[in-house]
Order: C-alpha cells, then structure tokens, then sequence
C-alpha cells in the first residue's frame, strides 16, 4: 500500500498507510479457512526461513538479503542468530539480543504451532498450552 500518511520525529520519517475504511472488503475474495494462512506463518517461521542469511523487514513487509544489508560481518563476540531490521533505525538490528536459547525455543515453538495445525483435528486445546522447557 502507498503511504497516505507522513511525519518526521527526530530525523526519522514515520509514514504508513491511514485510510482504513478503504479496507474493509481487503481479503473478501480469500476463501482459504483461516487455518491455512495460520499454519503457513508458522510453517514458514519454522522451515522455510533463512535465519542465517536473511532480514526480517517490517518497514518493507518483506525480507532483505543479509548481504544486500551488509550485516554479514560479526563484531568482536556479536554472533546474530536472527535478524531484525529496526523500521525506523533502518542500519540498527533488533534482533542482536536474541540468544542461542531464545533462537531455540522461537523455532521450536513454531515447529510445535505448525505441525499442530496441521495433523492436529482439534488445534486449539494444545496451541494454546503453555509452553514447557523440555
């Protein structure tokens, strides 16, 4: 969507799209059972994603080569297991915080949501369990 919307603060654009009311049949013409959608973020998170090699964007709505980025370098001990783009700090990775148990548990909570989604007749009693570390 074009931004219909825009302000400066601190030498940063903010812009996003405000007209809302022109969304109100946005996705009318999905018929897709809203499992499906649901199972593919969380198959994607879980299987298809490049943590190694790719940046998440939200700025964009999209993902960023870490080359592309020129985040492929590690600074003294910063070893980046997921990469965020920051959307206002656009050279700023939100992701440097997260740990090698963290990174993990992400994963395999999106593994768990997915193959629930999927085999499971009844997914919503288990997806909802809190999680437990094993």
């Amino acid at each position: 969507m074009e931004k219909t919307y825009s302000i400066t603060l601190d030498h940063i654009e903010c812009a996003y799209f405000d007209k809302v009311e022109q969304l109100s049949n946005f996705g009318s013409r999905n018929k897709e059972a809203v499992a499906q959608p649901v199972w593919g973020f969380f198959n994607y998170w879980a299987y298809g994603q490049d943590y190694a090699n790719s940046v998440i964007s939200v700025r964009s709505g999209s993902i960023i080569n870490t080359q592309e980025k020129d985040w492929t370098r590690r600074v003294e001990n910063d070893r980046h297991l997921i990469y965020i783009e920051d959307p206002f700090e656009i050279s700023h990775d939100r992701g440097r915080v997260v740990d090698k148990f963290s990174i993990r548990v992400l994963r395999e909570e999106f593994e768990r949501a997915a193959d629930i989604i999927k085999y499971d007749p009844n997914p919503c009693v288990k997806l909802f369990e809190p999680y437990v570390h094993s």
